[in-house]
């Protein structure tokens, strides 16, 4: 009976012995720190970190982008955009009334937004040319707006009550006395110019209604409108009344409208206004 109390003994002794090495350990032990860490760099949040929030319509996205980075590292704002059609973004202006510049594809745009106490200062910046877009090859043999008429055509234009390029369609079309018979060979109406572009290209229209600069001659050809029946639109760009740093909305149209912007635009292939043969379009 005296083996059993010797047997506890040695327990106890073992398990003693492991409670000391393991308090003795040189392992870390998982405590929080009650001092801050002085060397650890924290990036303050400055007024100097400018944000300026455009309304673009989306056929000038190309060098708007261009635009955006040049003037950031010029002067640290940077620029974000909402692209759409120009008649969805006012829109969206109406709705939230936040931001800080609008440039839709159209003057009547941005007139109707001054009407509405939405847009103050505004510059006019390119032109944006009406022409014919049609897959490589032309299949259909296009040759102007009286072929959009022709049976079995399939055309493809913005939607009139959306993007500017739509409703320019339309009123040129309404010009020349073609609008409800090319109505009828209409396959798709498009949220924005950019979507036209793609119906071209994977050849799912003979033809689409787009602006001009914006054709790509690897993935179409172009049919020019001749300037007495076409359409030219004036593309402006204002500050927003709501601005939260109107100043610097208005610095960065300035810049839009400068001579450097306008050269962006210029290198885009779109024709800066203005000019004597399309004047105020």
């Amino acid at each position: 009976m005296k083996a059993i109390p010797s047997i506890f003994c040695i327990l106890f002794v073992l398990m003693a012995t492991l409670l000391v090495c393991g308090c003795t350990s040189n392992a870390p032990l998982d405590v929080p720190s009650q001092e801050p860490v002085k060397d650890q760099v924290v990036e303050p949040i400055t007024s100097s970190a400018k944000t300026l929030l455009v309304y673009c319509g989306a056929g000038m996205k190309e060098p708007m982008e261009e635009i955006a980075k040049v003037y950031e590292e010029k002067e640290g704002t940077k620029i974000e955009y909402t692209y759409g059609g120009s008649a969805q973004l006012l829109s969206q202006i109406e709705l939230y009334k936040k931001g800080d510049v609008y440039m839709p594809g159209a003057l009547s745009y941005i007139k109707s937004a001054m009407d509405k106490g939405y847009v103050d200062k505004t510059e006019d910046i390119v032109y944006h040319v009406l022409a014919i877009a049609v897959p490589k090859g032309n299949p259909a043999n296009i040759t102007g707006i009286q072929d959009l008429v022709r049976p079995g055509v399939r055309v493809a234009i913005g939607e009139p009550s959306g993007p500017a390029v739509g409703a320019a369609s339309k009123k040129m079309l309404e010009k020349n006395n073609l609008w409800n018979e090319t109505e009828k060979n209409i396959v798709v109406k498009s949220g924005t110019v950019n979507e036209l572009l793609v119906y071209v290209a994977m050849n799912q229209a003979d033809a689409a209604l787009i602006w001009m600069e914006l054709a790509n001659p690897e993935s179409m050809e172009l049919v020019e409108i001749p300037k007495e029946i076409g359409k030219v639109d004036v593309v402006p760009i204002g500050t927003l009344t709501f601005s939260e740093n109107k100043e610097e909305a208005e610095k960065f149209v300035t810049f839009v409208a400068s001579d450097e912007g306008k050269e962006i635009y210029k290198k885009h292939h779109f024709e800066i206004y203005p000019l004597a043969k399309y004047g105020d379009a």
